[in-house]
C-alpha cells in the first residue's frame, strides 16, 4: 500500500504543489483543446479564467483579512476558555495535501466523476480538484481513528460519489445560473453543497410565513427604497461600522474596516465578471462537444463556488453572521470552541444559502442562523476528531486543534461515528455504511433521470 501512495504521490504532488490557479489553467486550457477552440483560444481563455479566480482569491484574501482582526476581537471581548482552538480551515487544507493518502483520493474522484458520467448518474465533470481536500479530511479522520488504510479510501470514495449528487441537485435547481449567472456551471466543493438543500428547504418554509412570504430585501429593493444605501459600498461601510464598534475598534480602525468592507463588496462581482465572461465560451464549447457524442447529454462543469461569494447577499451576511456564531457558542451547551480563524471563511457555505432566498438578505440571515447552530451543534463531535487529525499530522498544543470550517462539513461527522464504532462494526460496517449513503443518492439521481424522460416526452408529444 505504501509503494501505491508514493506512485500517486511522485505523479501528483508536483502539480498540487503548484496551487490551485496552475491546475485552473492547465485544465481549463486542455479542455479548450479537447472541445476545438483552438490553441489560441483555449490558452487565452485558461488565462482569462486563471486572471479571474487570483482576482477573486486576491479580494477574498483582502476581505477576510480585513474581518478577521474584528472576529478575533469580538471573541476575545466576549469570549472565554474552550478545550479546542479554531485553527482554519487553511491549516486542514495544508493537512491534507500533507498526507501520501490526497494524491489517492484524487485518484479516486478522478475516476468517481468518469463512472457516474459514463452510467449518467451524474451531470458534472469536476475540475475543482482543489477541494477534494475535505474527502481527504475525511479519510485522516478515519486514519487517525481505526489506523486503517482501506476504510479510509472506502469512506472517501463514498463521499466522492454522494458530492457529485449533491452538486448535481444544485445545478439542476438552476441556482448557479439563474441566480448567480453562471450558465452551465456547477458549484462544487465537497459536501457543503448540501447546505443549499438545507437552504431550499427553509425558504420553501418562509414562503409560506407571511412576513418572508415574497423575497423584497434583496440589495437592488434596499437600493431602490433606500437610495445610496442600498449599494455594495455603503452596504460594506454600514456592516464594518457596526462590526468595528462591536470590536471596540478605535475610530480610525473602525474607519479603515469600513473601507476594506466596501472595497470588497464593489470589487468582487468585477473579479467574477471576468470568470464569467472567460467561462462562456469554454462551457458553450463543452456542452456542444458533449451534447454530439453523448446524445444531447449536457454537462455541467464543477468550479469551485468562490466565484459567487462576491454577491452582495453573500458578503453581507458574512459580516452579520460574524457575532451569531459567536453566541451560538455560548447559548448552545457542550460547545467545545469558539470560532476565531475560520469565522470570516463561512462565506464558502453561506453562498449556497443565498440563491433558494433569492437574494433575500432577511430570509438568508434566517437561514444562515440556522445553519450556524446545526454545525455549532455537530462541532461538539467534530472538534475531538478534527484534532486528531492535527495530531495525526504532528501538530500539538496547549489547546486542542479545530476548525469550525469542519463543522459545516457534515460528512465529517458520519465519518467519525463510523470511526468511534469501528471496533464493533468493522470494515464490513464502514463499506456496508457508505454503500447505504451513496444508493440514497444514486435513488434520488434514478427518480430525476425518470422525471426528466417523461418530461422529455411530454415535450415531444406536445410538439
Amino acid at each position: 500500500m505504501d509503494g501505491f501512495f508514493n506512485t500517486i504521490q511522485t505523479l501528483l504532488e508536483p502539480v498540487v504543489n503548484l496551487g490551485a490557479l496552475f491546475m485552473i489553467f492547465v485544465v481549463f486550457s486542455l479542455i479548450g483543446l479537447i472541445v476545438r477552440l483552438g490553441p489560441v483560444r483555449a490558452i487565452r481563455n485558461g488565462l482569462m479564467i486563471s486572471v479571474g479566480f487570483q482576482g477573486v482569491y486576491i479580494i477574498v484574501d483582502f476581505f477576510l483579512a480585513g474581518v478577521g482582526p474584528a472576529a478575533t476581537a469580538l471573541t476575545e471581548r466576549f469570549g472565554g476558555v474552550f478545550t479546542y482552538t479554531d485553527i482554519g480551515w487553511g491549516a486542514y487544507a495544508a493537512f491534507a495535501f500533507g498526507h501520501p493518502i490526497a494524491y489517492a483520493v484524487i485518484a479516486i474522484s478522478l475516476a468517481v466523476n468518469l463512472l457516474l458520467i459514463v452510467t449518467n448518474l451524474t451531470d458534472t465533470l469536476n475540475l475543482n480538484i482543489w477541494d477534494t481536500w475535505e474527502a481527504t479530511i475525511c479519510a485522516l479522520i478515519m486514519l487517525a481513528l481505526t489506523n486503517n488504510v482501506l476504510a479510509s479510501l472506502i469512506v472517501a470514495a463514498g463521499w466522492c460519489w454522494v458530492n457529485l449528487m449533491v452538486t448535481d441537485w444544485y445545478a439542476n435547481k438552476g441556482y448557479p445560473e439563474k441566480f448567480y449567472g453562471f450558465k452551465n456551471i456547477a458549484f462544487y466543493q465537497g459536501f457543503n453543497v448540501w447546505w443549499g438543500m438545507f437552504a431550499h428547504a427553509i425558504s420553501s418554509l418562509l414562503d409560506k410565513l407571511p412576513f418572508t412570504s415574497s423575497a423584497k430585501f434583496t440589495p437592488e429593493y434596499v437600493q431602490k427604497k433606500f437610495g445610496a444605501i442600498g449599494e455594495p459600498a455603503v452596504l460594506g461601510g454600514i456592516i464594518g461600522l457596526l462590526m468595528g464598534i462591536g470590536a471596540g475598534f478605535w475610530w480610525g480602525d473602525i474607519v479603515m474596516l469600513m473601507i476594506k468592507l466596501a472595497t470588497a463588496l464593489v470589487l468582487l462581482p468585477m473579479m467574477s465578471g471576468i470568470v464569467m465572461q472567460a467561462l462562456v465560451p469554454v462551457s458553450e464549447a463543452a456542452a456542444a462537444f458533449m451534447q454530439a457524442r453523448t446524445k444531447g447529454k449536457q454537462l455541467f462543469i464543477g468550479v469551485d463556488p468562490a466565484i459567487a461569494v462576491g454577491h452582495t447577499s453573500v458578503l453581507a451576511t458574512t459580516a452579520l453572521m460574524v457575532p451569531v456564531m459567536i453566541a451560538w457558542a455560548f447559548i448552545i451547551p457542550g460547545t467545545l470552541s469558539v470560532p476565531l480563524a475560520d469565522l470570516p471563511a463561512l462565506l464558502f457555505f453561506w453562498v449556497f444559502a443565498a440563491a433558494p432566498n433569492k437574494g433575500d438578505m432577511l430570509r438568508t440571515f434566517i437561514t444562515t442562523i440556522l445553519m450556524g447552530g446545526l454545525a455549532t451543534i455537530t462541532g461538539i463531535f467534530v472538534a475531538p476528531w478534527a484534532d486528531a487529525v492535527a495530531k495525526l499530522q504532528g501538530v500539538e498544543g496547549v489547546t486542542g486543534a479545530t476548525s469550525t470550517f469542519l463543522y459545516f462539513c457534515q460528512d465529517m461527522l458520519v465519518t467519525g461515528f463510523l470511526g468511534e464504532n469501528f471496533n464493533t462494526i468493522g470494515i464490513g460496517g464502514v463499506l456496508a455504511a457508505m454503500v447505504v449513503i451513496a444508493a440514497i443518492g444514486t435513488a434520488f439521481r434514478l427518480r430525476y433521470n425518470v422525471q426528466k424522460r417523461r418530461s422529455a416526452a411530454l415535450a415531444a408529444t406536445a410538439d
